[in-house]
C-alpha cells in the first residue's frame, strides 16, 4: 500500500482550502494507483502507462464524488464546492504531468476536468451511505467505466470485481484518512461570515 497522508505534521499552522484540497488529491491519487495495482494483481492486465492513467482517472472521479458526499453533513454548499474544486484542480495538474510522460506534450488538463464533470452528472443520482459507502448502482457505473477503458479481454469479470472488492476498499481507505485532513477546513468554514448557504447536493 502506498504511503498516505493521514493528517498534518504541524497542527498549529493555518491551512487554506487549496492546501487541504492538495492533501486530499494526493491521497486520491495514491489510492487510485493502488486500485490499478490490485486489478493487475488479480490478473486484469493493463497494456500501457496511458491505459493505467485511464483507469486512475475513473477511480479518481469516483473518489472525488465519495469525498463530496462525505462533506455533505458538515459543510455548506459553497465551502464544499471550493474544497472539491481545489481537489479536482490539484488532481488535474498531477494528471497533466503524468500524461505528458505517457503520451507526450499536450493539454490533458481539459480532458480530465471534462471527465470529472461528466462523472459528477452520472453519480449525482446514486445513493450513498456514510457507513456502507456507495450503492450498487454507484459502484456499477464505476465498474462499467473501468471495464470500458480496460478493454475486452477480461470484460465479463472486471465490473463484478470493482463492485465487490475495489470500490468498497477505496471507500474505506478515504474514509479513514479524510477526518484528519478536514479539521482545518472545518475551522475555515466555521469562521466564514455571510448569509447561510444551502446544503443541497447539486
Amino acid at each position: 500500500m502506498p504511503k498516505l497522508k493521514k493528517g498534518w505534521s504541524d497542527k498549529g499552522k493555518n491551512r487554506s482550502l487549496e492546501d487541504i484540497g492538495g492533501a486530499i488529491s494526493f491521497n486520491i491519487w495514491q489510492i487510485s494507483g493502488q486500485g490499478v495495482l490490485d486489478l493487475e494483481n488479480e490478473g486484469f492486465q493493463t497494456e500501457t502507462h496511458s491505459q493505467r492513467l485511464d483507469v486512475i482517472s475513473e477511480f479518481a472521479a469516483y473518489l472525488i464524488q465519495i469525498v463530496d458526499r462525505m462533506l455533505f453533513e458538515d459543510f455548506e454548499l459553497k465551502d464544499r464546492n471550493d474544497l472539491i474544486t481545489a481537489t479536482g484542480l490539484h488532481l488535474a495538474r498531477v494528471m497533466q504531468d503524468n500524461r505528458i510522460e505517457a503520451n507526450g506534450e499536450g493539454d490533458y488538463t481539459r480532458a480530465f476536468l471534462q471527465l470529472l464533470n461528466q462523472r459528477i452528472g452520472e453519480y449525482s443520482a446514486c445513493q450513498f451511505d456514510l457507513d456502507d459507502g456507495a450503492s450498487f448502482v454507484f459502484l456499477r457505473i464505476l465498474g462499467d467505466h473501468v471495464t470500458e477503458v480496460m478493454g475486452e479481454r477480461d470484460a465479463k469479470w472486471i465490473t463484478g470485481y470493482i463492485i465487490d472488492i475495489v470500490g468498497p476498499q477505496m471507500f474505506k481507505s478515504i474514509m479513514r484518512l479524510l477526518p484528519g485532513l478536514l479539521d482545518p477546513a472545518q475551522k475555515i468554514a466555521a469562521n466564514r461570515e455571510g448569509p447561510d448557504r444551502a446544503k443541497n447536493y447539486d
